[in-house]
């Protein structure tokens, strides 16, 4: 490979996988293929079909920055809209004739120097180098409780929605109240006779200021050049203002965002059994803060009830919770998220000396960067742990990272051989990281996905974007053992 171009695989055609390829394409590495499991580019913009989907981010600034949209119906996009955009980009910037779609990685093997990819259907291919762009959220995961098989009715994930079930007149049991139980639930509610709502724990809801976008501003982003531009950046900044909010020491102001988030919730549900149910005892900011202003009013309609006891078991009529309460339903929508832990999964990856990364992760998972990992020459990750973003949008981050594969990339097809981050400079950047984590909220004791069981914080990048792309802005060889070719 000396003195030439490194083949390059990337699994993954969401906003990970098409930021990776369009950063390679615009820098004159062709030498890619996309592997994709599904039947058109879009990741999870693809696969989540459900009623109310829509991105809880400012579509100006959920978007490539070299490629924005000024067309969005609003000012948060809908689903539709987030997977037409994507489809789009893979068009403009040529990746869509190097997706494979249809195609599952089911392994990954680092041999002889190279990567051996193996696919669902027996076939295998080897390439230079690797890059997993699989995304935290794309395993639905449904609960393995007694009697699942049992009952006589549909059941299906949320992100896996099955639109041939007609809701109409229908007792639905909608199981969790997360992202996009929030979401459907309002969209639903209007049609079916019963709705069940069953939440673990409940969220924070903020209200949701989406206003249309075919107004003033709309034709003067089409008039003025530069305008689309500037209300990207605003909304970016707008949103980078918030970081200190993920830390304890913004606990004073804290206390003035939960008092603003009680109001809503008094002021948009009028049983107080109901108000006092749906309100979190944990601290706003260490998980997701939830946006709408039509989720309240939704339970607080007459054929809806809450319930704050979770699922025992399944049985042929629908539900039994913890406390032996009993619900018959026709339909049950299980929106109880993913598995976000297990990054790459159910992919095996296999390292040098034969090491299996999962293996390595079963306590969490870490990674230089979010982006590489000891012993594992030559894979580069998008989206991976600690790289999760609560404060901005998660396409600043990616497009960082991008750039930072792509300097891998271009050194690579300057040496040949093989590039593996240092284990030592992998420990002391998540040594640190974690103590930075511990001064922040997301170690207060909240429930949620974003560390395990023993407190170790492996979703969310704990600081601001603007240091992300520091630490990212160049590629130091220093951090990395190197193979010549």
């Amino acid at each position: 490979m000396t003195g030439s171009t490194p083949t390059v695989a990337i699994i993954g055609a969401g906003f990970g996988g098409l930021a990776a390829a369009i950063e390679l394409g615009r820098n004159g590495i062709h030498s890619y293929r996309v592997f994709e499991r599904g039947d058109s580019a879009g990741g999870v913009w693809r696969a989540n079909t459900y009623p109310g989907a829509a991105c809880d981010v400012p579509s100006p600034a959920y978007c490539f920055s070299y490629e924005l949209e000024t067309e969005w119906s609003a000012r948060y996009g809908s689903q539709p809209e987030i997977h037409r955009y994507l489809q789009r980009c893979a068009d403009k910037y040529g990746v869509t004739p190097k997706i494979s779609f249809d195609t599952e990685v089911t392994a990954a093997a680092f041999v002889d120097g190279r990567w051996r990819l193996t696919f669902a259907d027996g076939d295998r291919q080897e390439f230079d180098a690797l890059i997993c762009a699989t995304g935290q959220l794309s395993r639905p995961k449904i609960p393995q409780l007694p009697g699942l098989d049992t009952f006589a009715g549909k059941q299906f994930h949320s992100a896996e929605w099955d639109h041939s079930v007609q809701l109409g007149g229908k007792r639905v049991a909608v199981v969790g109240s997360g992202a996009s139980a929030v979401q459907l639930v309002p969209a639903i509610v209007g049609e079916v006779a019963e709705l069940h709502v069953v939440q673990r724990s409940p969220y924070w809801v903020g209200n949701k200021y989406n206003h249309r976008g075919d107004g003033l501003l709309h034709r003067l982003v089409h008039r003025m050049p530069g305008l689309a531009r500037l209300q990207h950046n605003a909304e970016w900044l707008w949103y980078e203002l918030r970081v200190p909010m993920i830390f304890n020491r913004a606990d004073p102001l804290r206390h003035i965002y939960h008092a603003l988030l009680r109001a809503k919730i008094r002021r948009e549900i009028r049983d107080p059994l109901l108000r006092e149910r749906v309100t979190p005892h944990y601290k706003v900011g260490c998980n997701r803060v939830l946006l709408s202003n039509d989720w309240y009013p939704a339970l607080d309609r007459s054929h809806v009830d809450v319930y704050a006891e979770g699922v025992r078991q399944v049985g042929p009529r629908g539900l039994v919770l913890a406390d032996g309460t009993e619900i018959d339903v026709d339909v049950i929508v299980w929106c109880t998220g993913f598995t976000p832990n297990e990054y790459l999964a159910p992919i095996e990856i296999t390292g040098r000396d034969g090491r299996a990364l999962h293996t390595e992760w079963k306590d969490g998972p870490q990674a230089y960067l979010g982006i590489c990992a000891a012993g594992y020459p030559n894979l580069f990750m998008m989206y991976g742990p600690n790289t999760g973003s609560l404060t901005n949008t998660i396409t600043f981050l990616l497009e960082k990272q991008a750039r930072y594969i792509r300097m891998a990339l271009q050194h690579l097809g300057r040496t040949g051989g093989w590039l593996d981050v240092r284990p030592e400079v992998q420990q002391q950047f998540n040594e640190k990281l974690q103590k930075r984590a511990h001064a922040t909220v997301f170690t207060s004791g909240c429930p949620g996905w974003y560390h395990t069981d023993t407190g170790k914080v492996f979703a969310v990048w704990p600081g601001s974007h603007v240091a992300y792309a520091k630490a990212t802005r160049e590629l130091v060889l220093a951090d990395y053992e190197q193979a010549a070719g």
